[in-house]
């Protein structure tokens, strides 16, 4: 199974790291970086993130899903026809996408929320506002569809399991359990 990770400049790596750890560890995938020109970025956090090609150049029929994190650049990447096109032609081909947090600004630019139910974090609503006219925005920590699973940046945890559900990784309820009690500290 691969997993395409979009990076960008600030992206908040904090947000998906349990995401990612899982996705190796239960899900055995291999994760795919592309960044919008092919090159490295820097995280919010300062870990530097190779990329492995430019967004113009991913195959999705190779992909399970998209994982987005959100960050503080991204209105650097959210106007990219790249970009758009991407998550466009994922929705087509039934990819689905894992949007955490800010990077729900991209869905909205790229026309796919319209009469669909979203989260993020209140500020980045506000913020974005415009981005996200025509969507239904809950405030809920996490809201999945068929298309897509978005989440509060804070909502970390259940975002995980909501990806490893979607993508069949767990091997039942209590291994859902589980790793949702991990990525909270709970065990």
């Amino acid at each position: 199974m691969k997993i395409l990770f979009i990076a960008y400049p600030q992206y908040a790596d904090f947000e998906i790291a349990h995401t990612l750890f899982f996705l190796r560890k239960a899900g055995k995938a291999t994760i795919v970086t592309a960044t919008v020109n092919g090159t490295s970025v820097e995280s919010l956090g300062g870990l530097y993130t190779s990329s492995q090609l430019a967004i113009e150049d991913v195959s999705l029929q190779e992909y399970a899903l998209i994982l987005l994190s959100g960050g503080d650049g991204i209105d650097e990447i959210m106007d990219n026809q790249h970009v758009q096109s991407l998550l466009q032609e994922a929705v087509s081909l039934q990819v689905p996408i894992a949007s955490i947090c800010a990077s729900a600004v991209l869905l909205g630019k790229a026309g796919l929320l319209q009469n669909k139910a979203f989260t993020c974090l209140p500020n980045t609503y506000e913020m974005f506002k415009k981005a996200f006219n025509g969507a239904i925005y809950t405030g809920a920590n996490i809201e999945v569809s068929d298309a897509f699973i978005t989440a509060k940046g804070t909502a970390f945890a259940e975002f995980t399991v909501a990806v490893g559900r979607t993508l069949r990784i767990w091997k039942d309820e209590g291994h859902a359990a589980h790793t949702l009690r991990f990525c909270k500290g709970d065990l």
